[in-house]
């Protein structure tokens, strides 16, 4: 009776680790690789600031791109290196081809742990990653035949973090996309950094909130 017991629930378990393994080959875990767009919002009131005598409004949501790389030590937890750019054009002019302005950029190289669920071939993830950020302000002309020509006015460095986290569409083993990435960033960068537009009165640190979306290959 007893052994008639263990083979039938052996039987019973059978389907159950047949799905299991299946699920388990439905997507690469080993890590991912993600390139994809980037949009960057500060949620700072950040005035404005005066070049030459004409006033330019700083901060705002800045387009850009991101580039990601996961490792990952067991299924669901793993190492996340993340980098992106962003930049947005604060004045300019342009006629005949000839056009002047002034752009501001920021880059963020960040880099901490990821933890990630998966149901079928989709997943869903969280992430903490602490780094740099680096902001800067240009400003430049563009000539027809001879291009573009741009020098730095100001630029400056700071402490970064950011929490959030996303989801991800699989459409097969190695490939998926990502439908929605959000980001709550925070940097420190103090306030005589002034021409980066990155200031909030007297506070030393910025609240940014980042979109991002893209395609993400799985090894």
């Amino acid at each position: 009776m007893r052994l008639r017991a263990i083979l039938f629930s052996a039987i019973l378990c059978l389907p159950l680790l047949s799905f299991a393994q299946l699920e388990t080959s439905q997507v690469a875990t080993r890590g991912t690789v993600f390139g994809g767009y980037s949009l960057l919002h500060s949620s700072n009131d950040l005035g404005s600031t005066s070049i030459g005598g004409s006033n330019f409004n700083l901060g705002g949501s800045l387009g850009g791109w991101e580039g990601q790389g996961t490792f990952n030590f067991t299924r669901h937890f793993g190492l996340t290196a993340d980098f992106s750019g962003n930049s947005k054009q604060l004045a300019g002019i342009s006629g005949l081809g000839f056009s002047a302005g002034t752009q501001q950029h920021m880059y963020n190289f960040l880099f901490g742990p990821t933890v990630t669920g998966y149901f079928g071939k989709s997943s869903v993830f969280g992430h903490a990653l602490f780094g740099a950020a680096h902001s800067s302000l240009n400003a430049g002309v563009s000539v027809p035949i001879l291009g573009g020509i741009s020098a730095p006015l100001d630029s400056a460095n700071a402490f970064a973090m950011a929490f959030g986290g996303g989801i991800d569409i699989g459409i097969s083993r190695h490939f998926a996309i990502r439908a929605a990435q959000v980001d709550f960033i925070r940097t420190n960068f103090n306030t005589l950094d002034s021409l980066t537009g990155l200031t909030n009165g007297t506070s030393t640190n910025q609240n940014n909130f980042r979109y991002s979306g893209g395609v993400i290959w799985r090894f």
